[in-house]
Formats: C-alpha cells, sequence, structure tokens
C-alpha cells in the first residue's frame, strides 16, 4: 500500500498496515492542537452555511438543537481530555465525549438535522471518536471509526477531514479512475483548443488551456465537462466506499474463530472506459476533491446525490497556476514520485505566494447563462483594472494543515474580525445573518447553489456597484460574458495544500488576514499611511516627518499619542532601519503598497454588519473569565443592553459619499478648535457640535475613520480631564464609547497611557455614570482596575436610579457596564484579591442593589456570580439574600443557560437552600418549588440526566430537597432519580472528586448545618456519643456569626424541624432500592483516601444512627451486613479517636437489634479491649461492654483482664480501714487516725495530703451525694465534716458523739452510725443521738433517701425509717451455727442492694432489688464476703484472706479471681472502684494499697 503494489498483501498485513497509518495519523493530530481548532472552524462554517432553502429563515427544532449541541459537547469534552494530565478527569471526559458523539454518530444518513445532512455529522463524531479511543489506547476500535467515517461521507472525509490519509489509503487503489478521468478530459480539452490537430500527441496541454479556454467553450462542452467531473467524483466516493468497507471486514476477520472466507480485495473499474495504464504527466486539473467553500454548505453535496442534477461541482480549471504539492508525475506501479516538482514549480513561479510560499491557484467558477436575468441589470466593465468580487460569505478554503492564504485584490481592502467558531449551535443560529450583509459588494449570480441569489441581494445590482465603489476601494462586478482573463487572474482562489477537484465558482472577495495588510508599523498613526520619512521621538513612538512638524507647528509640545511632552524642540534623524523594513515589504507585496499610498483619506478598518452582529455578544465576551456566554444567545436574544443605531453604510443610506464629505468639511473648525484651542468653553462647545453631527450620521464609518484619528482622540480625553460640564462630559464618552465600539483599537490606544485611564475611574468617582461605559469598553486588564478603588462607587452607580436619556442613546446602559466590571473584579486575580473586592461590595450595601438588577434580563449571570462570590467570602449574608431575592429571575436563567450558567445556578440555589434554620430553608425551598413559568423539579430532573458529572450531585440534591418538601409516602421519580443520580457518583471508584460531592451533598441533606452551611454532622454525632469537645468548639466559633435575634429564636421548634428533616431525609435514603445506599457506602470504605473513608464514616454512622429511630421495614438487616465489618476494622486499625467514637455510636444503634447482638457476639473478643479504653471519651461504651459480656454465647471469663499497678506503703500508719474514690482522688483512712489522700489520675497514685486530727483509728469515711462534704468517723467518740478542695481536705465541724464509731453514712440532715452495741444511732448534727435499737449488732450501713438500711448479726438486714426513727426487716436468713451469720458488708448501685457476709451453703452474699425486696442474685462462694465494691458492669468481692473475686453484676456469675500481693495472714480490710471500671483498689490490715488496672 501507500502507494506501491508490487506484491499482494495478506490481511494480516493489511492490518498491521492500516494500525500503523492510522494511528500516527491520529497521532499527528492529537499532537496539533492548531490543526484541530482549524477543522473545528473549517466545519462549524459549512455548518453555519446556507442550506439551501434561499434564505428563509427556518426554526430549528428543539431535538435537533439537542444533537447538534451533543456533538459539540462531545467535542469540547475530547479537547479538555486532551489538554488535560489528571488521569482522572482525563478518564471522565472521554466517557462523556463517548456519550456525546455517539448520538451524532448513530444518525440515519439520509436525513437531516437542523438543515446539516446527518452524513456530515456523522463523518465528523466518527473522526472525533477515533481520537477517543486512541486516547484510550485502542487503536483497532480508532481504525474502525476512521473506516467508518470514510464509508458514511467519503466527499467530505477526503476534501475537509482527513485529504492526507485518503491519499495514503485510497489513492492508490484509484488508478483506473483517474486514468480514465485524465483521457477523456483530454479528449475535451482538444476540442477546445484551436488547431489543436496541428499539436503533438505528447504535447502538454496544460500550458494552452488557460482561463480565457473557460469562457471560450461552448454551452454544450460545458455541460460535457460538467458531466465528466460529477461522474468522476461520484466514482471516487464509491470506490472509497468499497475500500472502506474491506479494510472493516480485514480489521474484523479473525483467522482463528470467524468460519467466513478471507475479505476478497477489491477491483475499482472506470467508469466508462477499461482498466489500462496512463504513463504521463497528471494534469493540474486531475484533483482528488473540489474546491468547496466552507460558506458553500452542503447543497453541492445533496443536489450531486441526487439524480446527478447539480453543476456545482463540475469545473473547469486553468493550468497556469495549478500545481500539486506532493506530487507531479503519475505511475500505476510508483505511486506518487516528485520527480518533476521543480519543472512545475518552474512554470508557475508567478503565482507563488510573496510571504508563505504557498501556491495560488485559478478559483474555477460555476458557468450560469441567465445570470441578468435573475439579476435585472446589465453591468458594463472597465477593462484592465476592473476586478470581480464574490461576497465574503464564500472565503478561502481553508487546508487541514495550514490557514488558508489570503487572495490579493490590488484596489479592495475589507477588514473582518473572524469570531471563533466553538459551537455549532452559535453558527446555526446566526446563519441568516450571514446572507443578510448589506456592506458588501455582490457579485453577478451564476448557477451555484451555494452562492446568493438575487433575492438574498441588499438591493439592486447597480446599488451593490455604488456600495462595491464606496467600501471596496472602486471595484466593479462585472457580467459574466465581459470577464477578462486579467480579471480572473486578479481573483485566484486557494487551494489545499493536497490539491482537490477542480471547481468552477465566481472568485471569492479576499478576505484579509493579517498578512495581507501592512505591519501597523509600518503605517503613520496621523496619516494612515506608509511612512515615507519616519522620524521616532523620544517617547518611543514613531511619526511621518511632514506630519508632525505640522502638529507641532500649531503649538503642540506633547506627543499625539502618549501626550506625554517634548523636550526637543528639532526633531531627529530619519529612522533608516524601519524605512528599509517599509521598502523591503513593498517589494514583496506591490498591490498593497500601491493600495496604501494612493489613499488619499483614512480607511474605515470597520465592517458594519459585522459590527452589529458582534453587539450583541460585546458584553459577554469582555467580562466573564469563567462564565463564557455563547455567541448564539447574543445574537438570538437581539440583546437590548446595546442599544445603538443600525449601522446603514448601502447606497441607500441617508448619508451619500458627498453628503459626508460635506459633513467633514463642517466638522473641521470643531475639530481644529477641540484640537488646538486653549479656550475650554469652545472646545466644549465643539464637542457638544461634534456629538450632535455623528448622532445625525447614524455612526457612518466614514465619519467614524474621520474622527479615530489620535489627535481628535486625543482632543475628546483632554476634555474629559478639563470640563466640569456634566453635559460636554456625557458627550464626550457618548462618542468615545461609540468610536471604541466600532473599533477596538482605539480603546488599545487609549490603554496604553495610564494617566487616560485615571481619569475615567476619576469620572466614574465623582459620579458620572457614563464613564462606567467607557471603562467597559476599554476592558482594562485586572491589575489596572483593582489599582483604583472603584468598588464603592460602582455599587453607587447601580444603586442609583438613572434616568433616561432621550438624546444621547448609549451602546449599552451604565448600570450594566458596572456590573460587568463588578464581576470582572469579583472574578479575576488571585483569591486574596477576590475575597477583598467582594467584602468591599457587601460593607457597601451593594447586594440589595445587586438582587434588584436580577429583574432585568441582561446581565442575570454577571449579577448571580457576584452574589456567589460573596456567599463564599462571608456566608453570613445568605440570609440577606435569601431573605430579599426573587427566585424567578435565577430560575428563568437557569432554563435559558447553558451547562456553565446551569451550573452557576445550581451553586447558587444551593447555596441558599443551605441554612442553619430549617424553618427558613424549607420556606425557601417552597418558594424555589413553587416559582417560576416552568416546573422547576421537572426542568432538574431534566437537567440532572445530562448535566456535567461534577454538577450532578448538587442537582440531585436540590431535586431530592424539594421533594421532600412533603412526606415521603409515595414513590416519586424525582426523588428515585435524584438518589439514584448520588449513588452513582458515589461508586465512581475511578473519579474520586465525584464522590467527595456526593458525600458533601449528602451530609449538607442532614440539615445540621452551622450559621455559615457548613454541615456538622460529625459534632452532632460526637455529641450524642457523649464527646462534645469538637461541637463546643464549632459552635464556639460560629457563635460570632450568629445573629443575636437567631439566638433568642424558638429553639425548641427549630430542633423539632431538624429532627423531622433529618428523619425523613435518612428514611427515603435508606428505603431507596433496598438499602442500594448501604453497599455504595461499603465499597467507600476500601478507598484509600482518608478524606474520603472519614466521610464515608460520618455517612455510614448517621444512617445507622438514624436507622434505628424508625420503624425497621427489612433495611436494618441490610445495613448491618453492609457496616458491622467495616465498623470493626475502624475499631481496630485506627488511631483516630472521633472515628473510634462514631463507631461506638453505630454499635450502640446495633447492640438494641437482637439479630445484630447476636453477629456482633463474634467480634467481641476483638473489640471488648478497644471498647474499654474509650471508656473515658464516651457514654456509650459502658452499654455496649454490658451488651457484650452478657451475651449467653460469650464466655465472660475470656473477657476479662487485669494488671497490677502499683502497691502503696503505709504501714506506718497502721491498718487501712476505709477507701473512697472520688473525682480522680483516693481518700484513705488508717487506724492510727490519719487520712491520706492521694492523686489517682495517672496510673500509680500519688500522695498529695496527709492529715491527722483524729486521736484514734478512723474507722469510716463518707462521701455526700454532692461529693463537696467528707464525713470522717473515728473510735475517738467525734464525727469530723471536711470540706473536699481541689488538692486537699479541710476539717470544718467536730461533733462529739459520745461513743466510738464503727461504721458511718450521712447527708447534709443526719449523720448514722453504729458502735459496739446494738442497734443504730442518729444525729442531727445537733443535740444527743437517736438510738434506734432492734437489739442486733450492725456490722454495715448504707443510705438512700430516708431510707438506712442495716447489716446485722443474725445474717438480716433491718430497714430505718428516718423519719419515724421506726426499723423493720429488710431480710432474715436461715439461722445455722446457733446464729453467728452475719452481714459484714452493704453496697447500693442503680437501685440494687448488694450484700455480703458469712457463707452459708455457699452462699456468701445476695442481690436484692430495693423497690420489690426480691433476690435477683446471689454469689455463690465458700469465703465470707468481708467487703463489697460495684462499678457498672462488675461486683468485686474480698474476704479474709486476701482474696478478691470478680462477679459479672448483669448475670451474676463469677469472672475471674484475684489476690492480693502481700503475704503473710494479711486481710483485705477496705475496696473501692472508680466509676469507669477502670481501676480498682484494695486496704489491707498491713497497711498496703493495692492497685489493678482493669483496661
Amino acid at each position: 500500500m501507500a502507494g506501491n503494489y508490487r506484491f499482494a498483501m495478506d490481511q494480516k498485513d493489511i492490518v498491521r498496515f492500516l494500525t500503523t497509518t492510522v494511528g500516527s495519523f491520529i497521532q499527528d493530530r492529537l499532537l496539533d492542537r492548531e490543526q484541530r481548532t482549524q477543522q473545528k472552524e473549517q466545519c462549524a462554517e459549512r455548518l453555519a452555511a446556507d442550506d439551501g432553502s434561499s434564505g428563509k429563515d427556518k426554526e430549528i427544532r428543539y431535538s435537533d438543537q439537542a444533537v447538534l449541541a451533543n456533538l459539540d459537547w462531545g467535542i469540547d469534552a475530547l479537547e479538555e481530555a486532551i489538554n488535560t494530565s489528571n488521569m482522572e478527569t482525563k478518564l471522565a471526559r472521554l466517557d462523556y465525549a463517548e456519550k456525546m458523539l455517539q448520538v451524532c454518530a448513530m444518525l440515519n444518513s439520509s436525513h437531516k438535522t437542523a438543515g446539516v445532512p446527518n452524513f456530515y455529522l456523522s463523518a465528523w463524531a466518527h473522526l472525533n471518536l477515533s481520537y477517543m479511543w486512541k486516547l484510550r489506547n485502542n487503536v483497532h476500535n480508532a481504525v474502525l471509526h476512521v473506516l467508518e467515517m470514510f464509508n458514511v461521507d467519503p466527499f467530505f472525509s477526503r476534501i475537509d477531514f482527513a485529504p492526507e490519509l485518503w491519499k495514503t489509503l485510497f489513492l492508490p487503489h484509484m488508478s483506473s479512475v483517474v486514468g480514465w478521468y485524465s483521457e477523456e478530459r483530454h479528449r475535451l480539452v482538444m476540442d477546445v483548443i484551436p488547431d489543436s490537430s496541428d499539436l503533438s500527441i505528447t504535447v502538454d496541454f496544460d500550458q494552452f488551456f488557460n482561463e480565457s479556454l473557460v469562457f471560450s467553450m461552448r454551452p454544450e462542452q460545458t455541460e460535457k465537462l460538467q458531466k465528466l467531473e460529477q461522474v468522476y467524483g461520484q466514482s471516487l466516493d464509491e470506490n472509497t466506499r468499497l475500500y472502506a468497507k474491506y479494510y472493516k471486514d480485514c480489521m474484523n476477520f479473525d483467522s482463528a474463530t470467524s468460519k467466513k472466507v478471507i475479505p476478497m480485495l477489491p477491483i475499482v473499474e472506470a467508469p466508462m472506459t477499461p482498466l489500462h495504464e496512463v504513463s504521463r504527466s497528471i494534469p493540474d486539473y486531475v484533483r482528488f476533491g473540489p474546491i468547496l467553500p466552507k460558506s458553500a454548505g452542503f447543497s453541492p453535496v445533496l443536489k450531486s446525490r441526487d439524480n446527478g442534477r447539480e453543476a456545482s461541482r463540475l469545473s473547469v480549471t486553468s493550468t497556469c497556476s495549478q500545481n500539486l504539492e506532493e506530487s507531479a508525475i503519475w505511475d500505476p506501479q510508483e505511486g506518487l514520485p516528485e520527480d518533476d516538482e521543480d519543472d512545475s514549480v518552474k512554470e508557475h513561479d508567478a503565482c507563488e505566494d510573496s510571504e508563505n510560499g504557498s501556491r495560488k491557484l485559478v478559483s474555477p467558477s460555476n458557468f450560469i447563462k441567465n445570470m441578468d436575468e435573475e439579476s435585472g441589470s446589465n453591468i458594463q466593465p472597465k477593462k484592465g483594472n476592473s476586478q470581480v468580487h464574490s461576497p465574503t460569505i464564500f472565503p478561502p478554503m481553508e487546508s487541514p494543515k495550514t490557514r488558508s492564504p489570503y487572495i490579493s485584490s490590488p484596489k479592495s481592502e475589507i477588514h473582518h474580525k473572524k469570531e471563533s467558531s466553538t459551537s455549532m449551535l452559535r453558527l446555526l443560529s446566526t446563519r441568516a445573518m450571514d446572507f443578510t450583509i448589506s456592506s458588501l459588494p455582490v457579485t453577478p449570480q451564476l448557477h451555484y447553489d451555494s452562492s446568493v441569489s438575487s433575492e438574498d441581494s441588499d438591493g439592486e445590482m447597480p446599488d451593490l456597484q455604488k456600495s462595491s465603489s464606496k467600501n471596496i476601494g472602486h471595484a466593479h462586478s462585472m457580467s459574466y460574458a465581459n470577464v477578462t482573463s486579467q480579471t480572473i487572474e486578479n481573483s485566484y482562489l486557494n487551494e489545499l495544500d493536497e490539491g482537490s477537484h477542480s471547481y468552477i465558482s465566481l472568485p471569492v472577495s479576499e478576505k484579509l488576514t493579517p498578512q495581507s495588510r501592512p505591519p501597523k508599523d509600518f503605517v503613520c498613526p496621523i496619516t494612515s499611511q506608509f511612512f515615507c520619512d519616519p522620524v521616532t521621538l523620544e517617547t518611543g513612538q514613531t511619526y511621518e516627518r511632514k506630519a508632525i512638524q505640522e502638529w507641532m507647528k500649531r503649538g503642540n509640545t506633547t506627543c499625539p499619542i502618549t501626550r506625554q511632552p517634548l523636550s526637543a524642540t528639532a526633531l531627529p534623524k530619519t529612522n533608516y532601519v524601519l524605512k528599509r523594513l517599509i521598502t523591503s515589504w513593498k517589494e514583496k507585496h506591490p498591490d498593497l503598497a500601491q493600495d496604501y499610498s494612493s489613499s488619499e483619506t483614512p480607511r474605515s478598518s470597520i465592517s458594519s454588519p459585522s459590527r452589529e452582529i458582534l453587539s450583541g455578544s460585546t458584553l459577554s465576551r469582555a467580562f466573564s473569565p469563567s462564565y463564557h456566554r455563547d455567541r448564539d444567545e447574543s445574537s438570538n436574544n437581539k440583546n437590548r443592553r446595546f442599544m445603538r443605531a443600525v449601522v446603514s453604510t448601502s447606497p441607500t443610506s441617508v448619508i451619500s459619499q458627498a453628503a459626508l464629505e460635506t459633513m467633514i468639511n463642517g466638522l473641521k473648525p470643531y475639530i481644529t478648535c477641540l484640537c488646538t484651542s486653549e479656550d475650554l468653553h469652545k472646545c466644549e462647545a465643539a464637542v457638544l457640535t461634534i456629538s450632535g453631527v455623528w448622532k445625525d450620521s447614524k455612526a457612518d464609518p466614514g465619519l467614524h475613520s474621520y474622527l479615530s484619528k489620535p489627535t481628535i482622540i486625543n482632543g475628546f480625553v483632554e476634555i474629559l480631564s478639563a470640563s466640569l460640564n456634566r453635559e460636554v462630559l456625557r458627550a464626550s464618552v457618548y462618542i468615545l464609547s461609540e468610536l471604541i465600539f466600532a473599533d477596538d483599537r482605539i480603546g488599545e490606544t487609549l490603554t496604553r497611557v495610564d494617566s487616560d485611564f485615571d481619569c475615567f475611574a476619576t469620572l466614574l468617582k465623582n459620579g458620572l455614570a457614563e464613564a462606567a461605559v467607557l471603562i467597559y469598553l476599554l476592558r482594562p486588564a485586572f491589575s489596572q482596575l483593582s489599582f483604583h478603588d472603584i468598588i464603592p462607587s460602582l455599587v453607587q452607580l447601580i444603586l442609583t436610579n438613572n434616568e433616561e436619556l432621550d438624546d444621547l442613546k448609549l451602546v449599552m446602559e451604565p448600570k450594566d457596564a458596572a456590573v460587568a466590571i463588578l464581576e470582572q473584579l469579583l472574578l479575576g486575580g488571585d483569591e486574596n484579591s477576590r475575597s477583598l473586592n467582594a467584602l468591599s461590595v457587601i460593607s457597601a450595601n451593594g447586594i440589595p442593589a445587586l438582587i434588584k438588577c436580577l429583574d432585568s434580563v441582561e446581565g442575570r449571570q454577571s449579577v448571580v456570580s457576584i452574589l456567589l462570590c460573596c456567599i463564599h467570602v462571608d456566608r453570613g449574608c445568605k440570609h440577606l439574600i435569601a431573605s430579599r431575592i426573587e427566585f424567578s429571575p435565577v430560575l428563568e436563567l437557569f432554563h435559558a443557560g447553558n451547562d456553565s450558567v446551569r451550573g452557576t445556578c445550581i451553586e447558587f440555589l444551593s447555596e441558599l437552600v443551605q441554612l442553619n434554620r430549617r424553618t427558613l430553608c424549607n420556606q425557601v425551598l417552597q418558594i424555589i418549588k413553587d416559582e417560576g413559568a416552568f416546573s422547576t423539579m421537572h426542568t432538574l430532573l431534566v437537567y440532572l440526566q445530562m448535566a456535567p458529572m461534577e454538577q450532578q450531585p448538587a442537582v440531585a440534591t436540590l431535586l431530592l430537597q424539594l421533594d421532600l418538601l412533603v412526606e415521603p409516602r409515595k414513590m416519586s421519580i424525582y426523588r428515585e432519580e435524584a438518589i439514584e443520580a448520588l449513588i452513582e457518583a458515589l461508586r465512581r471508584k475511578d473519579f474520586p472528586n465525584c464522590q467527595v460531592l456526593a458525600f458533601d451533598a449528602l451530609l449538607s441533606l442532614s440539615g445540621r448545618l452551622t450559621p455559615s452551611g457548613k454541615p456538622y454532622t460529625e459534632a452532632w454525632l460526637l455529641k450524642i456519643a457523649g464527646f462534645d469537645q469538637q461541637y463546643n468548639t464549632l459552635m464556639r466559633a460560629e457563635r460570632p456569626k450568629t445573629r443575636e435575634n437567631e439566638l433568642t429564636e424558638n429553639m425548641e421548634e427549630e430542633e423539632k424541624a431538624a429532627s423531622s428533616w433529618e428523619k425523613r431525609v435518612a428514611f427515603v435514603l435508606s428505603n431507596h432500592e433496598k438499602g442500594a445506599i448501604f453497599k455504595a457506602l461499603e465499597e467507600c470504605f476500601k478507598n484509600n483516601s482518608i478524606e474520603m473513608a472519614k466521610s464515608c464514616l460520618v455517612m455510614s454512622t448517621w444512617l445507622t444512627h438514624m436507622l434505628y429511630s424508625f420503624p425497621d421495614i427489612g433495611i436494618r438487616d441490610i445495613a448491618r451486613k453492609a457496616f458491622l465489618d467495616q465498623f470493626i476494622n475502624v475499631l481496630q486499625s485506627s488511631k483516630n479517636l472521633e472515628e473510634k467514637i462514631l463507631v461506638t455510636l453505630a454499635l450502640k444503634s446495633f447492640i438494641t437489634d437482637p439479630g445484630a447482638l447476636i453477629d456482633l457476639g463474634a467480634y467481641a473478643k476483638c473489640m471488648y479491649k478497644n471498647l474499654r479504653k474509650l471508656k473515658r471519651n464516651s457514654t456509650m461504651i459502658n452499654d455496649i461492654l454490658k451488651a457484650l459480656i452478657n451475651l449467653p454465647s460469650i464466655d465472660a471469663t475470656e473477657l476479662w483482664w487485669c494488671a497490677e499497678v502499683a502497691e502503696l506503703d503505709s504501714c506506718t500508719n497502721g491498718e487501712v480501714l476505709c477507701l473512697l474514690h472520688l473525682k480522680g482522688r483516693i481518700i484513705s483512712s488508717h487506724s492510727d487516725g490519719t487520712i491520706k489522700v492521694w492523686d489517682a489520675g495517672k496510673r500509680v497514685p500519688r500522695l498529695i495530703q496527709e492529715v491527722r486530727e483524729h486521736t484514734k483509728a478512723v474507722t469510716c469515711l463518707y462521701v455526700s451525694s454532692s461529693c463537696d462534704k467528707l464525713y470522717s468517723g473515728s473510735l475517738d467518740k467525734t464525727i469530723r465534716v471536711w470540706a473536699i478542695k481541689q488538692e486537699e481536705i479541710h476539717c470544718l465541724q467536730v461533733h462529739d458523739v459520745k461513743d466510738g464509731v464503727l461504721e458511718l453514712t450521712a447527708n447534709s440532715n443526719v449523720a448514722c452510725f453504729s458502735t459496739h452495741g446494738t442497734g443504730v444511732k442518729v444525729y442531727n448534727w445537733s443535740g444527743v443521738p437517736k438510738h434506734v435499737n432492734f437489739n442486733k449488732n450492725v456490722k454495715s450501713l448504707v443510705m438512700t433517701g430516708n431510707k438506712l438500711y442495716c447489716g446485722c448479726s443474725g445474717y438480716c438486714i433491718q430497714e430505718v425509717d428516718l423519719c419515724k426513727y421506726t426499723s423493720t426487716v429488710f431480710y432474715s436468713g436461715a439461722r445455722k451455727l446457733l446464729g453467728k451469720q452475719t452481714i459484714y458488708s452493704l453496697h447500693i448501685h442503680n437501685d440494687l442492694l448488694f450484700a455480703g457476709g458469712s457463707s452459708v451453703d455457699g452462699i456468701a452474699g445476695k442481690v436484692f432489688a430495693l423497690s420489690t425486696k426480691a433476690v435477683i442474685g446471689s454469689l455463690s462462694t465458700g469465703y465470707d464476703i468481708h467487703c463489697i465494691a460495684v462499678n457498672n458492669d462488675f461486683i468485686f468481692t474480698a474476704t479474709k484472706c486476701g482474696v478478691i473475686e470478680v462477679w459479672l453484676k448483669e448475670r451474676v456469675t463469677k469472672v475471674a479471681t484475684m489476690k492480693m500481693a502481700c503475704g503473710g495472714h494479711a486481710k483485705i480490710t477496705s475496696l473501692t472502684s472508680d466509676s469507669n471500671g477502670e481501676m480498682l483498689f484494695a486496704g489491707s490490715s498491713e497497711g498496703k494499697i493495692q492497685a489493678w488496672g482493669l483496661d
């Protein structure tokens, strides 16, 4: 292949060749961004061309617009994927591009979409899909899409999309067709050339077949030639399809699995003659595709396909200047060598472009015989210097590799500003405009489908001739019959660099590129002509010597452009370097040089119609760095922001050329006064006069050119600097804004000098509203705007109701300009600058004024963007905006906008519904739901299905909130789609950014929001779990942002609304698709991102916690199966305390479910120890531990753990008689009367105080329920009351009770104690103790309320009523062994009474329910119990022999046995445990205190 077939290639070789060739082609395209841009512009211009409807406007269906939008979005997404280096973003954009492009790729080729043939759209989509598969490293699919492109639309594929690839893959097989075409054309040429019988058979007919022969052909010869080219083109297309199918079969053939035969190589046959060899030079007229102008649309192709009636693709071409770049000799064996290329170039040197060397071709023209009848006029040409111009709606064709070279035409120049073709819909929307341009001369009408018919022209042909004289440079439209060869030579079209099929069309009027006009540095800014004697002043500006001399003779001492003072009075020497450059340029461009040199008046650089078209989009393009406006919006909506009169430049305009000259002559005295007079009043009067003339002229281009001189502009600026007359200032601004609006170069001149912009900013600050328009049109950089503190002035301008001015109509409203400038200030610069500017808007009270601006259709997006910036900087202003805004304008903007605009609206609405007050938030949601001309929920649903991936979570969240305003009882499509979108976003593992957005959206749905609008779900959950540090810190930080009236609101009502909303959200999320969200969150737990895992944990914990707040419908089991393993993993592996506490809250919910509790039993061993470590931080831990250790399936002994941590020696103080644990302190009493205070905050207790105020042994200690007082009883017959302070205890009272105290309990009213006698004594802190005698010795006391319980000898418990001082028997055991059994210890905990004493029948203790006096458990042990300590989980019993037994409190079963380390015959005299169950302390008769750690 590749043009050389010496042997047959097998299927594998063909696949290898296709993969290599197409892969290389696509790789080159991916690397060449400029080429892709050019191709997109080229294709978009075809889409914008006429569809053959004769200029009639057709309404484009919404479905058609959607198809074109899909293609546009798909190409944009593909371009983003090419340009990004982030792999996640690349994959996301490729997926989106594939989805969008497939819509167009599958179109029915026989139909049209918005007037565009589907085969063209489909082929373009296949080309872009090939790019997409190449980026995915799937070359096979890329090749298939390229081949499908050639199959769907071979014509445009070989001339537009991939001509170079077509020449490589298909052209080598077309030798028979090309040979046939060459001979047939050769035969026709023989009939045309005079005396051809005298020529040799080997003569090169190219030199005889020139332009004159084209027009000397008879009608029947023309018809034959047209038919020949039609058949030739159809043959190329058919055979291209044939080989494309063959290549596809080769690509899809698999010899190992396929049962089909190997694809057979197709044979290409000539349409009329047998296959034969051609061994002669290929004439330049042998092309492989016509030069089809981009603006020609698709009518030529469509009509060519329909019955062969279209003649627009048939052409006659002169060969004097047509050259193939890549081939000159054709040989079917040798391919396309370039041996004769030099000869071909030598023959046509005169046609080469002087700047880029690209060859210019004679653009063949269509023959139309009834031109005069159609146009209704007969125009006589001028020989020798007449030019034929086509309308600019036929721009020259651009090569896929290079820009189309310009066409030089000596006395014509039209400046056009070409908008970037970035959207096909935008181009389609302006299609009608392209055919109503009135200022361009129109060529004689030919039968060419894509040319403008007579009814498309603006006026009759004579008028067009006048327009041509005025705007193009005295060129004349000519009839076909009188066109000379010189005329055609000056109107050549450039051809594709690969070469293309000859095509007859009238010359296209030139479209000046930057290379087709002289560099601006070669033209004097005063005379607008080439420099003859350039001089460069000290300011760096260059002028013509005579011009600057005249300037200085008038008394001016400043530079005309910079207006800087000139210190030198004499002019410098000639700038010879610049002069030589100009001379060199003139030699290369003699035509343009003559044009510029012979001009006597400044040339208008504007094209009025294009200015008019652009006016609707000027504001949109100027100050919107983040949110670009589409051209379709500006053109279709007829933007009213620019209320200027339509520029009229047609021959029927009110201002004729003579009137223009009269007008300019009349203005010259005023202009002279403006530029030279020192009298301010005269200058002001001149400004008013000039303003009136300009207004009456309706912005005539000629007057515009005259007023655009730098000296005149300078005069207006000086007036703005000096005048105090408001009317004059407004008039000056009016004129300058009109001039700048029509020609951006004037604005560029003004922005060069900082003093000019300073002047305009000062005028704005001084209250001249119109100055905002001028500043806006100058398009200053962000640095220039930020340098001047103009935000307060802009806000004031927006606040002020400007009166409508009848006399002067600015190009836009000052208020609109102010909004646009504010948008640039708030969206440009760095983050710090944006924040400061937003705060300035807020402090200037700009938010209410901006909200009012939403009533105007124009500028809504800018207003929304500004308000959104203010919210981001100061979220406190959300309440102000939400309470005052009308949501209808925002919803209308959302309906009408593109993806970028809709994204802004969604973000804005999402911010406004994220309020910390649930009631207000619901009100805002209800307004959004009810307002608007369309159903807001339906619109959001439709947009959700086509929104960009990064916007879907926000859209889904907003839609779901609107749906949840009512109770979710019935199925709702809005709710289902919204939740499904959120779950789908969670499942996108390859796009973590999308997952993060989904988590943020879900957490905001909980309704727990700070005043700033940030969700604090995590802090709220931690507070519920008993860990409120984070919540308190967050609330303290947010409190300054909370308004005082919010603090005094009915918080109970708000909490009720928040709780109801929270349950509603959790209910619909959990029950969607039987807990689908749980499965999605389970997968998210496996994410490597710490942030992602944390968000997933918070969301899972919240759902689990809420799941048990409403009835179960089978979802709890699904949640448990999805989350339990993940929760246990976090509990064991996480080092973050908050994460562990969140898990405990979820586990707390599980233990209320019997089924979940059984599952938890499998993890009890691995999680029990970790949970005990968290007991200090969460109140939920004890419930979980208790539930785990009391499971029937759990062996509690396996969960028990303890370790000896310290042994304290106090033997010098005698026995340790009593121990108490109080707030991290241990208080011990000793037999020598000493009381010690120990710091037990750490693992090893530390002695911090020792007091000895009792004279004898301190037998008992008791702490009041308020924990502020300590009571001590002693054998010295006193009871002391101690004040408990931070680091010490201090004795407050000493009460002499007349008897030695053995056991003591007390409160603020009484003290109850036992002595060596029977009964118990009650002391009311004054007077004599009362004796309650029940004839039994009391060994232990415990009090609760007004009841006193006494453990007595005889194995009974007495209950004493402290109000009546009476006693009753609470419990009486069986008397055995002469009644020596005794209750030694009593303890009350959680309404349970624990009693321990002598072991009777293997039972030494019992547990009673105080309310019923029933025994609910027994302590089965053979040891006598002398001391009891109880905490939340365990019962500890101590015996005389130093053994401590540990019992489960819930089941009253023994778990473990501990023993004091002291040896000998020491016995345990006291026992106590901390409230958390982390430590156990025991005192012995040897004066030692033993400490164990239980966690």
